[in-house]
C-alpha cells in the first residue's frame, strides 16, 4: 500500500470486548443510625464510608441529637410544656410522670435546684 490511499475504516467495536451488565442485586434496608448510635465513635468513619456517608461532621452533628434526644425521652413518660407564666407571689405546681418511679428527681431553675420552701 501507498501512503496516499486509504486502508479503509477500521472498526473497533469489533475488537472491544462486551461486557456482560452487572446487575445489582437487591439489598436490604439498613437502618445506619441505628447501627452508628451502638457502635464505638473510632468506627464511625469505616461504618460511615461502608454506607455512602461521605459528611462525616453532618453525621456527627445528627448523632449527637439523637443520642440526646434518646437520654431526654427515655426518663419521662409526659412532658412539661416548654414555657409557664405566673405572676409574681404566686404558686405554681408542677407534676411530671417517669418511666422509673424509684428515680432521684431534681428540679432546676436556671440550673439551681429549686427546694421546696414556704416561699
Amino acid at each position: 500500500g501507498d501512503g496516499d490511499e486509504d486502508a479503509g475504516e477500521l472498526d473497533f467495536s469489533v475488537l472491544l470486548k462486551k461486557r456482560k451488565e452487572k446487575s445489582e442485586e437487591p439489598k436490604e434496608e439498613v437502618d445506619v443510625w441505628e447501627i452508628l448510635k451502638a457502635a464505638k465513635p473510632c468506627d464511625y468513619e469505616k461504618i460511615a464510608f461502608q454506607y455512602g456517608i461521605t459528611d462525616l461532621r453532618g453525621m456527627l452533628k445528627r448523632l449527637k441529637k439523637m443520642k440526646a434526644a434518646s437520654k431526654k425521652s427515655d426518663a419521662f413518660l409526659t412532658k412539661l410544656d416548654p414555657a409557664y407564666s405566673v405572676n409574681k407571689g404566686k404558686k405554681i405546681r408542677l407534676t411530671v410522670e417517669v418511666a422509673d418511679p424509684t428515680a432521684e428527681i431534681k428540679w432546676l431553675k436556671n440550673r439551681q435546684e429549686i427546694k421546696p420552701s414556704t416561699k
